[in-house]
């Protein structure tokens, strides 16, 4: 493959967030063969896309561990704000800086 679209292609890795996030760069990466820099741009963008679910699924089982293993709601209730807070802020941080990333492997030069 030539420059122009393996750029094309490591952009919507990154910004596959807006329309199949982790499908898309799977495919890429499996698809890459050997082309080491597709892969390894695919492989980032994986994680990146990987990490808010994992962050969201630990911060599901912390709740419910919370709830479980203190038995009061008004604690649960607040650890719950912190950290869906917390959460939120972490995934939308990661979202945006795929935007940025993509953005930025099209308009190199």
């Amino acid at each position: 493959m030539d420059q122009s679209t393996n750029k094309i292609v490591n952009g919507f890795s990154y910004i596959s967030i807006l329309f199949a996030p982790i499908l898309f760069p799977l495919v890429v990466w499996v698809l890459s063969g050997t082309n080491t820099d597709m892969k390894g741009h695919a492989q980032r963008a994986l994680w990146l896309h990987i990490l808010p679910v994992i962050l969201t699924i630990v911060a599901f089982i912390l709740v419910g561990s919370t709830g479980l293993l203190t038995n009061n709601a008004e604690h649960t209730g607040w650890v719950t704000v912190i950290l869906f807070g917390i959460v939120a802020l972490v995934d939308f941080g990661l979202f945006i800086y795929n935007l940025i990333v993509g953005l930025k492997i099209w308009l190199a030069k």
